[in-house]
């Protein structure tokens, strides 16, 4: 995911684009946007049309968006507490801040940066805005149809351009903590001013972590209008005149009496920016009992010739300018002295977007100005009415069940009744018995009693035995015909057997075919005899005939 940070100032707006890849931070874009200076213009028009074009270029479910309130208007203080919890920390801000900060607690949101853990104490920088200002930047963002991820500040973020943000904040185990007295310890200081259009922005570091903040209230604008009072001149000429040919004269020898002028014009209004930043200095050594070791300038005033040798005359302490894009990131443009010394507070903007929980990002962000998760309220209107018919058709299918299951116990209630009165009524079954499984009881035995009714029924019209031996008398042929001895005849329900002789072969081909005619299966089983009748043919044969019984009553029988 990538991240850009946008930097509002009063002459221009910074957007800085930056993405975390295997090789490390990708500065991937850069773009500045410079506001008309005409005073009779109101800015904030411009704003919001170039963040309005800003906004259409990022998916905003792909991009942290990363905005910071102005440093003049977040009170930042260092602080030790006596735990490093970050929680514990949050929830006692308001009361350490309370006589710390220039506005009322109760209209502020508070956060606050771990700088390094002294064994079980931490060393932080408690931060507070006014809700006010945090209202006025929300409403201006709204305006510009952009959502932002984070609302940092300008001096944290652009601490982000040499601290190790990515990392946990160091922690030193069993340190002494001594807040007071002659014998703290001493601490090595270097001061970074970032000199903007409006203000200068004084960051103190130890080891390369931010320790003190300062905002002062002098910028470029203050020279300009130093020229336009000696020269007479319009204010956007003297503006352009201050970014394109300012400088500091160090030696006088060999200049002409214009340039003599012009810097002593711009050293003017430098001795007033001196004279601010002596007293921060002198603020931060006697609040950390510091030694301030050098100072770094960046900022588009930075860019006047000469300017670091002259503060360094006044400060008397080394002074040199500090590159920001150039050896410390990897850059997808052509880095220009000019977007190097303004991109530093726009870069740190958006390294805050990339910043991980173990050193989370500074966030105001919160209680009523928490971010919603846009995400659903998109699901939710694309989806919402889908989801209102689904509620509804559940709602419907609950009811629909319960009435359903009431009305089923009821039916079965009542037919249990029904069942019971009729089983007393018409099977005059006993009460324990008058239920499903006794009339299920006797209707079988009711059924197996009918059942044996027609079985006795069929054997009533059964065919004697002696109705079989006639028929096959019928059947059989004649005596003058044959001579036929039946031995032995044996009737068991359809089943016959009957064996005996005849006078000749002839006559046993006759009287096979006779039987087979009687028999209703059509066929005729030859047996062995048993008959022995010398001079004769004995035969046996066995058949299944009708004797006038319909359906199976073989139980009835047996």
């Amino acid at each position: 995911m990538k991240s850009v940070g946008i930097d509002i100032g009063s002459a221009s707006i910074k957007v800085a684009e930056v993405n975390l890849t295997n090789k490390g931070l990708v500065v991937s874009q850069y773009n500045e946007f410079a506001l008309g200076q005409n005073p009779g213009f109101d800015p904030n028009i411009e704003i919001i049309e170039f963040l309005r074009s800003v906004s259409i270029q990022y998916n905003p479910e792909q991009t942290r968006i990363v905005v910071g309130l102005r440093q003049e208007m977040v009170a930042v203080r260092n602080k030790i507490f006596p735990f490093s919890d970050r929680i514990k920390i949050l929830k006692s801000l308001p009361f350490e801040l309370e006589e710390d900060i220039p506005f009322s607690p109760e209209n502020a949101i508070y956060d606050a940066k771990i700088v390094k853990v002294l064994g079980h104490s931490a060393e932080v920088l408690a931060c507070a805005a006014p809700k006010l200002r945090i209202t006025e930047l929300m409403a201006k963002m709204q305006d510009a149809n952009i959502d932002i991820s984070l609302l940092s500040c300008e001096g944290l973020a652009l601490a982000n351009c040499w601290e190790k943000w990515n990392e946990a904040p160091a922690s030193i185990s069993n340190a002494p903590l001594q807040l007071e007295g002659e014998d703290r310890p001493e601490r090595h200081m270097r001061i970074l001013l970032d000199i903007g259009h409006t203000r200068t922005l004084v960051c103190a570091f130890e080891d390369n972590h931010l320790i003190g903040l300062r905002s002062i209230l002098w910028g470029g604008k203050n020279l300009a209008e130093t020229l336009m009072r000696k020269y007479e001149l319009p204010y956007v000429e003297a503006l352009n005149v201050l970014q394109t040919k300012s400088f500091v004269l160090l030696n006088q020898e060999n200049s002409s009496y214009d340039q003599i002028v012009f810097s002593q014009t711009i050293t003017e209004g430098l001795n007033e920016l001196a004279r601010d930043v002596q007293m921060t200095l002198l603020e931060f050594q006697s609040e950390f009992n510091g030694k301030v070791m050098g100072v770094s300038l960046t900022g588009g005033i930075s860019l006047i010739q000469n300017l670091n040798a002259y503060m360094t005359q006044i400060l008397e302490v080394p002074v040199n300018p500090v590159q920001i894009l150039n050896g410390n990131f990897t850059v997808g443009f052509e880095v220009t002295p000019h977007i190097d010394s303004t991109c530093g507070v726009a870069l740190g903007l958006a390294i805050e977007g990339l910043k991980k929980p173990r050193n989370p990002a500074l966030n105001f962000l919160k209680n009523e100005f928490q971010k919603q998760n846009l995400r659903y309220q998109k699901l939710w209107e694309n989806w919402g009415r889908f989801a209102k018919l689904a509620v509804v058709a559940f709602v419907a299918f609950t009811a629909y069940s319960v009435i359903r299951d009431q009305v089923a116990l009821a039916l079965v209630e009542k037919s249990t009744e029904a069942l019971k009165n009729q089983a007393k009524a018409v099977a005059k079954l006993p009460s324990k018995q008058s239920n499903e499984t006794g009339v299920k009881k006797f209707i079988k035995e009711q059924r197996l009693r009918t059942q044996d009714i027609k079985a006795i029924q069929n054997l009533a019209k059964m065919n004697s035995a002696l109705d079989v031996l006639r028929k096959i008398s019928d059947v059989a042929p004649g005596k003058t015909n044959s001579s036929v001895l039946v031995r032995r005849l044996n009737i068991q329900n359809q089943h016959v057997e009957i064996e005996g002789s005849v006078g000749r072969a002839q006559e046993l081909t006759v009287l096979q075919a006779s039987l087979t005619s009687l028999s209703i299966t059509g066929k005729l089983e030859i047996l062995k005899s048993t008959v022995q009748s010398p001079g004769r043919v004995p035969f046996a044969f066995s058949l299944n005939v009708d004797r006038g019984i319909s359906g199976t009553t073989e139980k009835v029988k047996k």
